[in-house]
């Protein structure tokens, strides 16, 4: 990219951020990052859980988005509590604008029937963000007839914490699970210009989807799952509708999702493959959009990976505990 390119690029991440109102970073394996999907999972696996996530937007662009994250769950007491925290890092034009966020949920399992069960879940925590001009080229550093760089914009930046909180709940029946999830609950305060406040819009989330094992009619003891979903997000006037689906052979996962910005004539398509057992996973995602226009490549490539580690619990007593069902990545 060159340098004229880069800083009108930059320049228009900044406006965005000031102007308009700002949307969450979002993941391409929902269920790998469940406790940020929605907090009603914390402490739902039989195992505790710890997980890391890296996702690189547009490598091609000199990654200017880069996210990444670790979470941790476990369930304690009676075994339908759970507890969880989770940590998010989302950088923006390197470092620009940049996202920290750091919550605390608590969820409780209700069993209403032998086939059906309800999860409900609290989240707590709070936002750092922060503006940097550390690493931005302005045009007056810039030789017009070289297109060399001199000097330094000098350090700049603002630093604002936003308290945060979300409600959740899931739901399972027979075969079929999904759940709702409202974030920002309270619509923090994202920045405030004289008179002029923008408000972090609350982001709902909607997902359902259903776990059929094809190979059940054969009577066979191995199980080949086919797990549809749906997933449907909306935060502010931004509205996104996923749809995908995974199959499951022994260990082995691969997914396919489409991914459309309602209204923006965007769409994206993402392809997983991952590998789980009762100790570890780990799964790797590929997407690429198809804008207004046609197909743009790699310009609009991004690379999502998460490693997921199982402990097994001390001393559990042997009550059944009871989990929403849910894909693996």
């Amino acid at each position: 990219m060159s340098y004229r390119k880069y800083i009108v690029f930059v320049f228009t991440i900044l406006s965005f951020s000031v102007f308009t109102y700002g949307q969450d970073a979002s993941f391409a394996q929902f269920f790998s990052n469940q406790l940020y999907l929605n907090p009603a999972y914390a402490g739902n696996p039989k195992y505790q859980r710890a997980s890391v996530v890296y996702r690189n937007q547009w490598l091609t662009r000199q990654s200017p988005y880069m996210t990444y994250g670790v979470s941790y769950d476990r369930f304690f007491i009676d075994q339908n509590s759970g507890l969880g925290v989770n940590l998010i890092n989302d950088m923006q034009a390197l470092g620009a604008l940049n996202w920290l966020t750091l919550d605390v949920m608590y969820s409780y399992n209700v069993r209403v029937a032998y086939n059906a069960q309800i999860r409900g879940g609290i989240q707590a925590g709070g936002i750092l963000k922060s503006q940097s001009t550390r690493n931005l080229i302005f045009p007056d550093m810039v030789d017009p007839s070289t297109g060399q760089v001199a000097g330094s914009p000098g350090y700049s930046g603002t630093t604002r914490v936003m308290p945060d909180f979300a409600v959740g709940v899931l739901g399972e029946w027979d075969i079929f699970y999904g759940g709702i999830a409202v974030h920002h609950l309270l619509e923090p305060i994202d920045s405030r210009v004289d008179d002029n406040i923008t408000k972090l819009p609350r982001k709902y989330t909607v997902h359902v989807g259903s776990d059929i094992n094809l190979y059940k009619r054969y009577l066979i003891r191995k199980s080949l799952i086919f797990s549809p979903n749906i997933i449907y997000q909306q935060q502010a006037d931004f509205k996104q509708l996923n749809v995908g689906a995974y199959i499951s052979y022994l260990n082995v996962v691969g997914g396919f999702w489409i991914r459309n910005s309602l209204g923006l004539s965007n769409s994206t398509f993402v392809f997983t493959v991952g590998y789980h057992n009762v100790s570890y996973s780990f799964a790797y995602s590929y997407d690429f959009s198809i804008l207004k226009g046609g197909f743009r490549g790699l310009n609009t490539s991004s690379h999502e990976v998460t490693f997921g580690v199982n402990f097994e619990y001390k001393n559990r007593s042997r009550k059944k505990v009871h989990t929403i069902k849910s894909p693996k990545f």
